[in-house]
């Protein structure tokens, strides 16, 4: 088959939970999250019948449509994070951020990273508190962006 440089030897598949998120303008422990979700890009399309043959129909790719992203994390109390979202939840007072997710190597080196442009607040969620559990306040926050860019 093909070239030797195409089988890697030493290649070891990454791992879904050694990761790090960076909001440009906060600490790294507000950016310390134990899951991230909805980074996906979908493009529409509008259909377009084919001219004088009603048998085909053609699907013209339109704009991307972006999920939300839904971060993960324990409360922290008293963070740039937590007021950021406050006063665009509570206030509606937005100031986008650019984020970068990094899927990150054993050594702790990015093999992957998506920059995420202009993510604001949307919704804030207090995950279930339970007086028979021994489980940590988990807070999600949900992210709209415009666009996101993958790097590899």
């Amino acid at each position: 088959m093909g070239s030797d440089s195409f089988f890697q030897t030493d290649y070891a598949p990454p791992t879904a939970f050694y990761f790090s998120v960076k909001f440009d303008g906060f600490s790294e422990m507000d950016a310390s999250f134990q899951e991230v979700s909805g980074l996906k890009v979908t493009l529409d399309t509008i259909p377009k019948k084919e001219g004088g043959d009603n048998n085909f129909v053609h699907h013209l790719p339109v704009q991307p449509k972006y999920e939300n992203l839904v971060l993960k994390r324990c409360l922290v109390a008293n963070s740039g994070l937590d007021d950021w979202c406050r006063k665009a939840i509570e206030d509606f007072k937005f100031s986008p951020k650019d984020i970068t997710l990094s899927l990150l190597g054993n050594d702790g080196t990015p093999l992957a990273s998506w920059r995420i442009m202009r993510a604001y607040p949307i919704s804030w969620e207090l995950g279930t508190l339970n007086s028979t559990s021994n489980q940590l306040a988990i807070e999600s926050i949900t992210l709209k962006y415009r666009q996101f860019k993958k790097y590899a």
